[in-house]
């Protein structure tokens, strides 16, 4: 997994990457300036982006942008000046935003939420493709189905019989007795 940090002192992007190390094994990058952060994020994908915010607006369009993404999490880190109004404005798009001064618990306890989150994520992603791939099945099938009862006059159940048992005794699966089947009577 990706992350990427923007922070302007080296202090900051230490102790923000020692404690990201600890929730999971990320590959850090690390961003010294917002624009060079905002440079990343357009042209990489992050599983995680941490923000070291200076209460500036340049901080929130990062962290903003990088949410918009939707690439992974994204953590900003505020000073107490102006930070409810901070949380109004990014938290709906998805930002959490933790308070200055840095309780390493606190930034500890969101790594930690982005990393469950993206996990769950991917599971999310092989279950969706897992879905589509039996859906394309399914199509390729019934249109072998199709084909049998439109070319040879079979019954829906005489075809759907035909091709489990032509699959079984192959020993393949049903989508490829249906493709064998679909080369033979499409045209």
């Amino acid at each position: 997994m990706k992350a990427l940090i923007a922070a302007l002192s080296e202090k900051s992007r230490s102790a923000i990457a020692e404690t990201v190390t600890l929730c999971g094994n990320y590959e850090i990058e690390f961003a010294l300036s917002y624009s060079e952060a905002l440079q990343k994020i357009t042209e990489h994908a992050f599983d995680l982006v941490v923000i070291n915010g200076d209460s500036s607006d340049r901080a929130k369009k990062t962290a903003l942008t990088a949410a918009a993404r939707k690439d992974g999490g994204v953590i900003l880190i505020e000073s107490g000046v102006g930070f409810e109004k901070t949380v109004m404005q990014v938290a709906p798009k998805g930002v959490i935003v933790i308070a200055k001064p840095l309780a390493k618990a606190s930034l500890l306890a969101a790594v930690q939420s982005v990393y469950a989150m993206n996990m769950r994520i991917v599971g999310l992603k092989e279950e969706n493709r897992d879905l589509n791939k039996k859906l394309e099945d399914l199509k390729i099938i019934d249109r072998a189905k199709i084909a049998l009862i439109e070319r040879l006059g079979y019954t829906e159940s005489e075809a759907h019989k035909y091709i489990e048992k032509q699959a079984m005794n192959l020993r393949v699966s049903k989508r490829e007795v249906a493709v064998s089947i679909l080369k033979t009577y499409e045209f």
